[in-house]
């Protein structure tokens, strides 16, 4: 009982619906060196102002506009749990996350200046769009773990990330993080064992989400790819 109790509220807690804000979190607060002499090539020196700005955009459009909307399905029995478990019930909650990500991506790229549009933040958003857009067509075939893909994203990210920051022609002796990322890359195994555990998912479900998030992830932050 106890055992179950843990893992619904680390569930809860690590819900795929935060992550996109809590890896936005890490970007900017993590600190790295940036290799070049452009000190904005570490999102970690980014201007506060425009630092707030995104805080508050993709809090809205990643978090209260989808739960907002998942509050009026479940009140409407449209969904039975918060949490869509039931594969069959994903269809309409996916096309309006869909909907909500791709408008902060759209937001994002016309209102932040052009140079502050860091490759590896705006392959970041580009990359959450992705996933989930790819979670929606393979729940047509498989019940893949959002949990997974969610936070597995997340350390895909700051693995992807970390590495920009180093150069290879020049040693540098600033932070890349590496610890954190393995802590938090036990933290996600923890999360995706939660989900096997309360029989959720399947083991396959969940390796299929966590290898979607964090390469979908580790590719587009590190080599900077958007459209």
């Amino acid at each position: 009982m106890i055992a179950k109790q843990f893992f619904l509220t680390l569930s809860y807690i690590f819900h795929p619906i935060f992550m996109p804000l809590l890896g936005l979190f890490f970007l900017f607060s993590l600190e790295t060196r940036p290799v070049s002499m452009y000190p904005f090539d570490a999102l970690f020196y980014f201007p506060s102002e425009a630092k707030n700005f995104l805080y508050v955009i993709i809090g809205i459009l990643t978090i209260v506009a989808p739960l907002f909307s998942l509050l009026i399905m479940y009140y409407n029995k449209m969904i039975s749990s918060l949490t869509l478990e039931d594969k069959e019930e994903r269809t309409y909650p996916f096309v309006l996350v869909s909907f909500y990500y791709l408008l902060a991506y759209i937001y994002v790229r016309t209102k932040i200046p052009v140079d502050l549009q860091h490759p590896a933040l705006v392959g970041f958003l580009f990359g959450v769009l992705l996933i989930i857009v790819i979670s929606f067509v393979v729940n047509f075939y498989i019940k893949i773990s959002l949990h997974a893909a969610a936070i597995f994203g997340v350390a895909g990210m700051l693995l992807g990330y970390s590495q920009t920051q180093l150069s290879d022609f020049v040693e540098v002796d600033g932070p890349t993080n590496l610890y954190f990322i393995f802590y938090f890359l036990l933290i996600a195994g923890l999360v995706s064992g939660a989900r096997l555990f309360l029989k959720v998912h399947s083991l396959t479900e969940i390796l299929l989400g966590s290898a979607l998030g964090f390469f979908v992830m580790y590719v587009f932050v590190k080599f900077g790819l958007y459209v």
